[in-house]
C-alpha cells in the first residue's frame, strides 16, 4: 500500500504566493513509472487530505 496523507494549514488560497513569495500549490501527480509499479505489485493507493484551516 502507498499511503499519502496531507494536512493543509492556513496558507492562503490555492495559487497565491505566501509572504516569502513561494507559490502555494496544492496539486500533485503520479508518473507512469509509479503507476506501473503499483499495478505490477498489486498495491493500492490511499490518499487522505485534511483541511486544518477552519
Amino acid at each position: 500500500m502507498l499511503e499519502i496523507v496531507r494536512y493543509f494549514g492556513d496558507a492562503g488560497e490555492p495559487g497565491q504566493a505566501d509572504p516569502a513569495g513561494k507559490p502555494n500549490l496544492f496539486g500533485w501527480h503520479l508518473d507512469r513509472d509509479a503507476l506501473a509499479f503499483l499495478a505490477a505489485t498489486g498495491a493500492v493507493l490511499d490518499v487522505d487530505e485534511y483541511d486544518m484551516t477552519g
